[in-house]
């Protein structure tokens, strides 16, 4: 029934956009009632947890309704995936952000909330907490609502060949990314990753002795991948080559919400003296500052045995136990820039003829830990 050997996506997202495209063509029938459960497991042969799963979506995208003691029933109003601009300005933009109360998000929300308010635009904010697979029903939510424009954040590494962003961008649907991400068509905001990298690995060369170490993401997110590249390039670009020279990790981190204690608990597993290290970049500053911690309590002085940077200079840099050097994020910046690109983009009927990548300058942030 369906491609199990396309493991580009979750096997409930393949389930749930088949379900969609028999309801769009009436496969069930004029009552449109869809098989219970235990049915579908066998229709699909996959487990009950994925169909769980591809019936959320349906109905978080209000494709199906359920009726008590009745069944599950084919919503006869869904219009498929067929995205739609307002008729008329409606002064709503919608904002889908990853995490509203972190340190970072909430900065570039300030921004674009501020430059809303001076336009006089209503923010309509949606939260995904770093669900992916829910972004699809979130932006079908707020478009339902017509709003004029989107800024959206996503967790995905790339958004090549995902539907609801092919639409937007297929429909000219004005639409702004709120950070780098591979194969975008949509125009995004984010800071100069690469630069960044370069800037932390120019500041430790000036003082380490030892070798160096990095620790970023994993594999395929463009923000961690180009502040890696940014890094390594410039130990080459000094005469160092980067094999010799440098550890690099890279883990897959959870949210803002754990990532002091995913920091700290990396510091403790860590042998910093048996790598012979004695400075050390972070992509992030809570990961900086977890880190940090665990190495105080192992006896390990900051910066005399290691100096740390971390990325981002949030607000509690300052008040880490020892004040934190870190690559700071114009994250105000950002959001008022995406605010800006985004008018552009209603005012021109979702046409934009800027860059398609816009990357503001971060700055070194020197404090005693480096």
């Amino acid at each position: 029934m369906v491609d199990i050997t396309d493991t580009d996506r979750h096997l409930y997202e393949i389930v749930a956009e088949d379900l969609k495209e028999k309801i769009k063509e009436d496969y069930f029938g004029e009552d449109g009632k869809i098989p219970n459960y235990l049915k579908l497991t066998e229709i699909y042969n996959v487990s009950m947890s994925t169909i769980k799963k591809a019936m959320k979506i349906l109905n978080d995208e209000n494709v199906i309704i359920s009726r008590v003691g009745k069944g599950t029933f084919a919503n006869k109003n869904f219009l498929g995936d067929r995205l739609v601009r307002p008729k008329s300005q409606t002064n709503k933009i919608g904002l889908l952000i990853r995490d509203l109360e972190g340190p970072y998000f909430s900065g570039i929300y300030a921004g674009l909330a501020d430059e809303a308010d001076q336009k006089g635009k209503k923010l309509m904010v949606t939260v995904s907490r770093d669900f992916h697979q829910q972004e699809d029903s979130l932006l079908r939510m707020m478009l339902s609502h017509e709003v004029d424009g989107l800024v959206v954040t996503t967790r995905r590494k790339s958004i090549y060949g995902v539907r609801i962003y092919d639409e937007l961008s297929k429909n000219a649907i004005p639409t702004v990314i709120l950070h780098d991400v591979y194969d975008s068509k949509l125009p995004s905001v984010d800071v100069d990753n690469f630069k960044g990298g370069s800037l932390a690995a120019e500041h430790l060369l000036q003082r380490s002795k030892k070798k160096l170490c990095v620790i970023v993401g994993e594999h395929g997110y463009k923000t961690d991948d180009m502040r890696l590249d940014g890094f390594l390039e410039t130990l080459r670009e000094h005469g160092e080559n980067p094999a010799e020279r440098c550890h690099v990790f890279r883990y897959s981190f959870s949210t803002e919400n754990t990532a002091f204690d995913e920091g700290y608990k990396l510091g403790m597993s860590l042998n910093i003296k048996e790598m012979n290290v004695d400075g050390i970049f972070m992509f992030n500053d809570l990961i900086a500052m977890g880190f940090q911690k665990a190495m105080l309590e192992k006896g390990i002085r900051i910066p005399e045995d290691i100096a740390i940077i971390g990325f981002d200079n949030i607000d509690r840099c300052s008040e880490a136990r020892v004040p934190l050097t870190t690559i700071e994020v114009p994250r105000y910046e950002i959001g008022k820039t995406a605010y800006n690109i985004l008018q552009q983009l209603m005012d021109n009927d979702g046409t934009y003829t800027g860059p398609q990548a816009i990357h503001l300058e971060p700055k070194l942030i020197v404090r005693e830990s480096a």
